[in-house]
C-alpha cells in the first residue's frame, strides 16, 4: 500500500483521468488552444544559426520497426548530417542516445543493469495491473528527461510519436492519426489510457502539431480543436530500395520464402482489427478457384491483438493452400517481396498514411486499397479504391487487380509517378522548416524558410 501511495503522488494517479472523446468540450476549452513558448521570439525575428533539436526516439526500440519507427529512423538519419540542421540530440527510455543509429541498441539506465532489472521486477510484483506499470514507467521517463534536458533549453523538443515530455523550450508533436478516437476498441486498453491522460498535456505544451496527411490535419483541427495555422503536414516518404525488380533480382529472397515472381497477392499489415483482414479474407475466398490457385494470398506482418476471429478464417484457407502467413519479414527481404508481388491489398478501415501503399507503387506493383481516411490522398489516381466495409466491392476489386491486364499496366505506370512525389528527403526538409518556424529561425544561407 505504501508503494502505491508513493506511486500515486509521483504520477498524479489520484487526479481524475481526462477521457478523450470526439468534440470533447474540455478539449475545445482549456486544451483547444496550443500554447506558445513563453520566450519565443517575434515572428519576424531571425536567428543566424540552424535549429537545434531533441528527438524522442523510443519508437526505434520496437523490433520489427513499425511505421512510426520508420518515420523516426528516417528523420534521425536525415537530420543528423543535414546542412540546415544544428545539433541533434536523441533521447530514448530514460537516457540520451549519442547518435541516431545507437537508438537500435538497448538504452542503458542510470543504474547498473542488474539493479535496474531487480527494480523493475519489484515494481511488477507490487503494482496490481499493466496500466499502473505503464504509468509508473512514463513518470520515471518524465523525471529523467526533466533532469537531463534542462540544460538544453535552447533546443526544440520533437515528440514524433504523439506525446511530449515536459520541456521549458519550444516543442512540436507529431500526431499520425486519430484512430484511438474513432476506433478505441481496436487498440490495447493501456494505449488508450495513456493517450487519454497525456495527449491533453501535449496539446497544451506544443507550439505546433505535425501530421502525415491533409486528411489527418483536418481531423486534428475538427476533433482536437487545434487552430489551422498550428497544424503542418509533413508527408512521409518511401525508401529508394523499393523499386521495380526483374525476376532474377527477386529470385533468391522469394526462393527462401517458397514464392514465385508475380505469382502471389501480398498484404502487409499487423494483425489488428483496423487492418480489416477478416473482410479481405472472406472476399478473397470468394474469388474463382483459378485466381486463388494462381495467386495465393500472402500475409506479411506481426501478430497484434483481437485476432481470434481472424484465426478462424485463416486456418481453413491455409489448409487449402490458398493463404500463407509469413509473420515478421526481415527488413532487407521486404523490397524483393514487394517487387515480386502481382498486387498489394490493403483495404484498411482507417489509416493515417498507409506506407505499404507507396512502397508497393514504388516497386511497380498495382494496389487495391480503401476509399476511406487518408488512403485516397496517398494513392491518388494510381490505385483501385474499394469500400472496406463491402465484401462484394473488395472481391470485385481483387479480381480486377489480378486479372485485368489493361488496368494493371495503367496502375503500375501511375503508381511509379505517384510514389516519386513522396521522399524522405522532402519529409526531413519540411520538418526542419517546421522547427525553424517554431523557433523563429531562418536559414542563414538563403535568408528564407526551407520549403
Amino acid at each position: 500500500m505504501k508503494v502505491l501511495v508513493v506511486f500515486a503522488c509521483i504520477t498524479g494517479y489520484l487526479e481524475p483521468v481526462l477521457p478523450l472523446r470526439l468534440r470533447d468540450p474540455f478539449l475545445y476549452g482549456q486544451f483547444s488552444r496550443l500554447s506558445t513558448w513563453s520566450t519565443m521570439p517575434a515572428a519576424d525575428q531571425e536567428y543566424h544559426y540552424p535549429p537545434k533539436a531533441i528527438l524522442l526516439t523510443d519508437a526505434l526500440r520496437d523490433v520489427p520497426l513499425t511505421g512510426i519507427g520508420r518515420y523516426v529512423l528516417e528523420l534521425a538519419r536525415g537530420m543528423h548530417s543535414h546542412p540546415n540542421m544544428g545539433n541533434l540530440r536523441c533521447f530514448a527510455g530514460r537516457d540520451w542516445v549519442d547518435a541516431p543509429w545507437q537508438a537500435f541498441a538497448p538504452v542503458q539506465t542510470s543504474c547498473p543493469p542488474a539493479r535496474a532489472g531487480r527494480e523493475f521486477l519489484g515494481l511488477r510484483r507490487r503494482l496490481p495491473c499493466r496500466c499502473l506499470q505503464d504509468r509508473w514507467s512514463f513518470a520515471l521517463k518524465k523525471r529523467a528527461f526533466v533532469r537531463k534536458g534542462r540544460a538544453f533549453f535552447d533546443h526544440l523538443l520533437h515528440g514524433p510519436n504523439y506525446l511530449l515530455l515536459p520541456f521549458a523550450g519550444p516543442s512540436l508533436a507529431t500526431i499520425h492519426d486519430l484512430s484511438f478516437l474513432h476506433y478505441p476498441d481496436y487498440h490495447p486498453r493501456e494505449r488508450i489510457k495513456l493517450l487519454e491522460r497525456e495527449l491533453p498535456k501535449t496539446l497544451a505544451q506544443a507550439a505546433g502539431i505535425l501530421t502525415d496527411t491533409e486528411f489527418v490535419r483536418q481531423e486534428i483541427i475538427e476533433h482536437l480543436g487545434v487552430s489551422p495555422e498550428q497544424v503542418t503536414v509533413t508527408p512521409l516518404g518511401v525508401d529508394a530500395c523499393f523499386r521495380p525488380r526483374f525476376q532474377e533480382e527477386t529470385a533468391e529472397v522469394l526462393a527462401d520464402l517458397d514464392l514465385r515472381h508475380e505469382s502471389y497477392l501480398l498484404s502487409v499489415a499487423t494483425f489488428e482489427p483496423r487492418k480489416n483482414l477478416p473482410r479481405l479474407l472472406r472476399a478473397y475466398s470468394r474469388l474463382p478457384d483459378a485466381v486463388t490457385t494462381r495467386f495465393p494470398l500472402i500475409l506479411a506482418g506481426g501478430s497484434g491483438w483481437l485476432t481470434q476471429a481472424l484465426e478462424s478464417l485463416i486456418q481453413p484457407l491455409e489448409g487449402k493452400g490458398k493463404i500463407r502467413r509469413l509473420g515478421y519479414v526481415p527488413e532487407h527481404h521486404l523490397p524483393p517481396l514487394f517487387a515480386g508481388a502481382a498486387g498489394l491489398a490493403l483495404p484498411s478501415l482507417y489509416e493515417g498514411f498507409g506506407l505499404p501503399v507507396l512502397e508497393a507503387m514504388a516497386s511497380g506493383v498495382p494496389v487495391l486499397t480503401s476509399d476511406r481516411s487518408s488512403l485516397p490522398e496517398v494513392a491518388g489516381d494510381a490505385a483501385l479504391l474499394v469500400n472496406p466495409e463491402d465484401e462484394d466491392d473488395i472481391c470485385q476489386g481483387l479480381e480486377k487487380l489480378l486479372s485485368d491486364n489493361d488496368f494493371r499496366a495503367r496502375a503500375k505506370k501511375r503508381g511509379l509517378i505517384q510514389a516519386k512525389r513522396f521522399t524522405w528527403a522532402k519529409c526531413v526538409n519540411q520538418t526542419i522548416a517546421a522547427y525553424q518556424k517554431a523557433m523563429g529561425t531562418r536559414n542563414n544561407r538563403t535568408g528564407q524558410h526551407i520549403v
